[in-house]
């Protein structure tokens, strides 16, 4: 599993420096540095493990992946469960992110059958875990260990996400995290290597014959990269204009800020260190698919996917040559009927966070231009 070491050494430093210093940070961070690391290392251990009794994931391909990408709060989420439902794909759950092994999938499915044998106390302890764990995010984005969920935690464990800012809110400083995409070539490398391994010990798993179906909303800083590995992936990237979408992300990083590292909310400096952020991707993500043949790509507006997501799923369908069966038709629209009963209680504003239209759209003017974002 590789580790980038630097970014390690640098959050830490910033997090016992003298001007970001705060006594019920650090603690929080030595309580999840601990138990963090010693994951890591169970997961390490299974992953050896897989070489031993399931050495034929390292022949397993990764055939014309479909990736639904954006930036974050982009309706990514909503799209990548829609087509979850479709049997035709695989798709990593929460708790096969935090244990990327096929050792770990074969031992928690053989514990889920003999929980449930039991009448389920193990899934009911688990769901009061995670609605504890997950609290503050209710109205912004609902998880759990069984959810479809992004493959972000991969790389949390090479302490190379820019999720790493929930807990260490120095955004500014991590360079490598944020944008995969810049490092040197050896270390790249070395990540991706490592990154086919999962998407391979996954499919391996749960469906060597299926489609990968993944979902990324912080793959920006890295889509080059994961491009050049697996250059017949697909590709469908939600598009949603930046005066939305950031301001719902830093209220999302603001609910988890508020608990683990308060200061991070007062004088603005977190709140602009993140929209400086998504706007490099808004960029980054401009620039990089105009190298991409044009047939593996298809753009989707956010107000399109929320007007009628069944049409959205059915065009992206269409464009990729995906066969629509009945019973997953069904099961779509059903769920398209239940997203337009639905009423977001997720309040945001740029002014609520310092920002302004003018300062956005500065920053972003030909992605507004290309996109005809007012």
């Amino acid at each position: 599993m590789y580790f980038h070491y630097p970014t390690l050494f640098t959050l830490i430093r910033l997090t016992f420096s003298r001007q970001y210093f705060s006594l019920r940070h650090a603690t929080l961070v030595i309580i999840f540095l601990v138990p963090f690391l010693l994951l890591r290392m169970l997961v390490w251990t299974m992953r050896l493990l897989d070489y031993i009794f399931f050495p034929g994931f390292r022949k397993q391909p990764v055939r014309a992946p479909l990736y639904i990408i954006g930036n974050p709060r982009s309706g990514t989420t909503f799209t990548h469960r829609l087509l979850a439902l479709d049997e035709q794909f695989s798709y990593l759950k929460l708790y096969q992110t935090i244990f990327p092994a096929v050792t770990c999938y074969k031992l928690f499915a053989w514990a889920g059958r003999f929980d449930r044998l039991l009448g389920s106390p193990g899934g009911r302890i688990l769901n009061v875990i995670s609605n504890k764990g997950f609290k503050g995010w209710e109205t912004i984005h609902q998880t759990g260990p069984e959810k479809a969920e992004s493959d972000e935690m991969l790389f949390m464990y090479a302490m190379l996400s820019p999720l790493l800012g929930l807990l260490f809110p120095f955004l500014k400083e991590m360079n490598a995290a944020t944008f995969v995409d810049f490092m040197p070539e050896k270390s790249r490398h070395k990540l991706m290597t490592y990154y086919k391994s999962c998407l391979q010990r996954h499919l391996y798993a749960t469906g060597p014959d299926k489609i990968l179906l993944q979902k990324v909303a912080l793959i920006a800083g890295r889509l080059q990269s994961i491009h050049e590995l697996l250059p017949d992936m697909r590709i469908v990237h939600l598009v949603r204009h930046p005066n939305e979408s950031i301001p719902s992300l830093i209220s999302m990083f603001e609910a988890t800020w508020k608990s683990l590292a308060p200061y991070a909310c007062t004088g603005g400096r977190a709140y602009q260190e993140l929209a400086d952020l998504i706007c490099q991707y808004y960029i980054h993500l401009h620039e990089v698919e105009k190298t991409f043949p044009a047939e593996g790509l298809r753009k989707v507006r956010y107000e399109d996917l929320v007007a009628d997501p069944r049409s959205t799923v059915c065009s992206i369908y269409q464009d990729f040559g995906l066969e629509l069966q009945p019973e997953y038709d069904t099961l779509l629209t059903a769920e398209t009927d239940k997203a337009r009963r639905y009423t977001s209680k997720h309040q945001y504003s740029l002014e609520n966070y310092g920002l302004s239209e003018e300062m956005i759209y500065k920053r972003l003017k030909p992605v507004f231009e290309d996109y005809g974002f007012k």
